[in-house]
């Protein structure tokens, strides 16, 4: 993986230049970041809330993959604690 400076610089250098958040997302996989790493490198490139970059994340094409196996896993945890009443 790139260090975390040049992956900021380069991903806020693709957004200047009018490319996407796909697409930067992409470099941003592609570069070996993962899920939340990519949101993290996402708030500070932007200057937008946690919330707001999760979301933008967790919905992109980029890492839908990923994000249905995360919505799985949420959903049993909520169903076994509904379950257990905790």
């Amino acid at each position: 993986m790139e260090s975390r400076e040049i992956l900021v610089k380069s991903s806020k250098t693709m957004l200047t230049e009018g490319k996407n958040l796909e697409y930067v997302l992409g470099f941003l996989r592609q570069n070996g970041c993962s899920k939340t790493q990519s949101i993290i490198i996402l708030k500070e490139i932007k200057k937008i809330s946690l919330d707001e970059a999760k979301e933008l994340v967790h919905f992109s094409e980029v890492w839908q993959d990923v994000s249905k196996v995360d919505e799985k896993l949420i959903n049993n945890f909520y169903e076994t604690a509904i379950k257990h009443d905790i």
